[in-house]
């Protein structure tokens, strides 16, 4: 019992649950709102969700990709836990202003002006919400991350529940923005908990400049590169072909979040390893990479074979013409499984000139080839491209770090 005890309170195991329940309550999230809502606000959803990204992308590039390097070089951690959560607050107040700027010089009919503010709740919840997780996940607090997830998970089913015969995408994204605003006054009070005046602020600022200048052109850059096919694809395949990509995107992104919480938890301590050994430091990567193969490749291997069941469960019978969607994402992720342990290597390496230069190279790619393969292959050479943008980003990467002798496999 205690060996067992032991297993089910180390840090990895309540990762993997964490995650669990995190991944399972948006895949859950997915699939209801694909039933619920008609196409076209389901589209309008998917589309919150993407630009949602890109302001995620921006605030980790400045804030939370920073700290997960340099965090076990703080000595004064709970300063530096202050300093994140304001500057958090402060890009969050720029990202409103720059949203209700936008809405003064563009047009937008009467009918959206709710919609927009519903969109900014939504946003600024999904936003805190994540640099809370992040933040927790990278000091090890895991725990608080458990509590944060389940607290929303009931919160968003109590929502629901209640409001079951009148959602809409308006409610859809109160309900949702308001749940992790909730539930990330579990993060809120840690930071009320270990508060200390950050008077070492310039000094967090200064690194936090100093990595965030290359994070942040690479934080849009990425998201262009990796969102770019899918925008155009509406103007040349058409609405019907653009939902089933983007309903199969939504339907997989809980392997995204998967992946990008699998690299918030071991980064740090990837970062530590190598700032104490090297040699243990790509070890300890390897190894985790192997058992994560091994994981994924199951995983895609039975949604790549029973993708017509998949298809028709997340949207329904009229999606079943696409099941190939399935398939093609499948071997797609794939290739994004293989770039993650590099991705983590060049973090940790502080080579974040080649991050954005990798995106630069793929992103030039998509430009060049987007016309040939979205005009003769469809949604076949929509996924190829991206597929494509992952193998450039991968060999370039791979060859930089050779130059810097870090190696995880000849």
């Amino acid at each position: 019992m205690k060996a067992i005890k032991k297993i089910v309170s180390s840090p990895s195991v309540l990762v993997l649950f964490d995650q669990a329940v995190f991944s399972g309550t948006n895949f859950l999230l997915t699939l209801f709102l694909a039933q619920k809502l008609d196409i076209k606000d389901f589209g309008l959803f998917s589309s919150s969700i993407l630009f949602t990204y890109l302001g995620m992308s921006i605030t980790n590039a400045l804030i939370i990709q920073p700290f997960q390097v340099s965090i076990g070089k703080v000595s004064q951690k709970k300063e530096y836990y202050v300093f994140l959560f304001l500057g958090q607050i402060a890009l969050l107040f720029i990202l409103i202003l720059l949203v209700k700027l936008m809405v003064l010089f563009i047009p937008i009919p009467i009918d959206y002006n709710e919609l927009i503010n519903k969109f900014l709740c939504f946003i600024v919840g999904y936003l805190v919400q994540d640099f809370f997780r992040k933040l927790l996940l990278g000091i090890g607090q895991i725990l608080h991350v458990i509590l944060i997830d389940i607290l929303f998970l009931v919160l968003i089913i109590v929502f629901f529940y209640f409001l079951a015969d009148k959602i809409s995408l308006t409610n859809t994204l109160w309900i949702i923005g308001i749940s992790n605003l909730v539930s990330s006054f579990v993060g809120l009070f840690f930071i009320v908990k270990n508060y200390q005046k950050p008077v070492s602020w310039k000094g967090f600022a200064q690194n936090h400049i100093l990595q965030g200048k290359w994070l942040l052109s690479t934080a849009v850059l990425q998201w262009s590169s990796s969102n770019f096919f899918v925008l155009v694809s509406g103007i040349y395949l058409g609405i019907e072909a653009l939902g089933a990509l983007r309903l199969v995107q939504s339907f997989f992104g809980v392997i995204n979040i998967a992946l990008a919480t699998v690299e918030n938890y071991f980064l740090p301590k990837v970062a530590l390893l190598y700032n104490e050994n090297v040699a243990q430091a790509k070890k300890y990567l390897l190894e985790i990479t192997l058992f994560g193969a091994v994981f994924f490749g199951v995983l895609l291997s039975i949604l790549f074979l029973f993708s017509t069941e998949i298809i028709v469960l997340a949207g329904g019978e009229k999606y079943q013409n696409y099941d190939y969607v399935v398939k093609i994402i499948s071997v797609l992720y794939f290739f994004i499984f293989l770039s993650y342990p590099i991705r983590i290597a060049v973090r940790v390496l502080v080579l974040n000139k080649i991050f954005f230069i990798g995106y630069l190279l793929s992103f030039v790619f998509s430009i060049l080839s987007f016309h040939f393969l979205l005009k003769y292959s469809g949604l076949y050479g929509a996924v190829s491209g991206l597929i494509m943008n992952q193998i450039i980003m991968i060999l370039y990467w791979q060859s930089q770090l050779k130059k810097n002798q870090f190696q995880l496999w000849k």
